[in-house]
């Protein structure tokens, strides 16, 4: 296969693995007899070993300048270790095993996305919104299918379908990583310390974090428990399939026209949109009550997810120097998808139990993402003459 296509088969498989486990993975511990906050600490504990994981990898790849091995060493721990996600069942066995698994796992993005992206600098031909879309097409096609087999199967409560599904995929994007094409490496001198240093004193790059971060952990009560959402609504676990699916095709639809949208928006702008429209989507989903209500607010993912990620991968290929494109692209991730992660998988969590339900969780995450529209505002005032 061209470059490409393996990036999107790998891409495909890696998000078909999130789209398995995101929406049905809570569910299934509740099956189990999890309650709240023990679902909420088992799927905290990948975020907390995230920023040091993530960092460490890339930091590895960007000093040795070995992108492709690191990425084909991080998978094939976390296939090792996702083996035995169909065997543990207390709350203590499946924290061990999904923190010893993310030892792995949270490297990857970082390292696919610093890839692509790179590979993309040296191929105009090839756009990375286009590339990384066929994970959206992998999320959609697990989600949609896997809700429609537990339903068919009669919604079992903890179906071990569900980590089944997820081993396969993460064994399949593991061993289409030994395949990919090694990663094009710019001439010079590999970054040290200093440089590192000089990022972190980047009040543009730490304000940018800082923004997708806090628009990350308002969508931790969607990531976690929009599965137990739509099972509170007396509504069958397709609903949820139908729903992820829905979303993530408005995602395909914007990571499409992302290349058009990018010639004509400044960065700021594209943000506040992407924040705007997410924070009407958790205020509106908080009172949803039947199917075609709760599916059709799906569609504004695209705004959550696909504007939102195409927008933070452009603005990050901007402030961040090649030398440190995987790192960069890992303190994002430790910050966005790992640290701020954790804090919000915790507090959906305790705020599950506290409020005993789903929805006031959402209009809590709707206020929540009104501090990333005011950085995204700000920004944008700053920029006019």
């Amino acid at each position: 296969m061209a470059p490409a296509a393996r990036l999107r088969l790998f891409y495909l498989l890696y998000y078909g693995n999130v789209g398995a486990f995101l929406p049905y993975f809570a569910a299934y511990l509740r099956g189990l007899g999890f309650t709240g906050e023990q679902i909420g600490a088992v799927m905290m504990l990948p975020s907390l070993a995230g920023p040091a994981v993530a960092v460490g990898w890339a930091a590895w790849a960007d000093r040795s300048a070995a992108p492709a091995r690191a990425l084909r060493r991080a998978t094939a721990w976390a296939a090792a270790c996702a083996l035995a996600l169909p065997f543990v069942r207390t709350p203590a066995t499946v924290g061990a095993v999904l923190l010893a698994q993310a030892l792995g796992d949270r490297a990857v993005i970082p390292l696919v996305d610093s890839s692509t992206l790179e590979w993309c600098r040296t191929d105009p031909a090839h756009s990375y919104a286009r590339i990384r879309l066929f994970g959206s097409v992998g999320f959609i096609a697990l989600t949609v299918g896997l809700g429609l087999a537990l339903s068919a199967r009669g919604e079992r409560p903890a179906d071990l379908l569900v980590p089944l599904v997820a081993v396969a995929c993460v064994a399949g994007y593991a061993a289409i990583a030994r395949t990919l094409p090694p990663v094009p490496i710019r001439s010079g001198p590999r970054p040290g310390l200093a440089d590192l240093r000089a990022l972190f004193r980047d009040r543009a790059f730490l304000a940018l974090v800082a923004a997708c971060a806090v628009h990350w952990a308002a969508c931790a009560p969607f990531h976690l428990l929009f599965g137990v959402f739509v099972r509170e609504r007396g509504l069958p676990a397709d609903v949820t399939g139908y729903g992820m699916a829905a979303g993530v095709a408005a995602e395909v639809a914007v990571l499409l026209a992302f290349p058009r949208l990018e010639r004509r928006l400044d960065v700021p702008t594209l943000f506040a949109v992407a924040f705007a429209g997410t924070a009407v989507r958790w205020a509106l989903t908080s009172r949803a009550v039947n199917a075609p209500e709760i599916v059709s607010l799906q569609l504004l993912h695209g705004l959550t997810f696909g504007l939102f990620w195409a927008t933070a991968m452009k603005a990050l290929a901007a402030a961040v120097p090649a030398p440190l494109r995987a790192t960069g692209q890992a303190l994002f991730s430790a910050a966005a998808l790992g640290g701020a992660n954790a804090a919000g998988y915790f507090l959906a969590g305790l705020g599950y139990d506290r409020f005993g339900g789903v929805a006031p969780l959402f209009a809590w995450a709707a206020a929540l993402e009104i501090v990333p529209l005011a950085l995204a505002w700000r920004s944008i005032k700053a920029a006019q003459p």
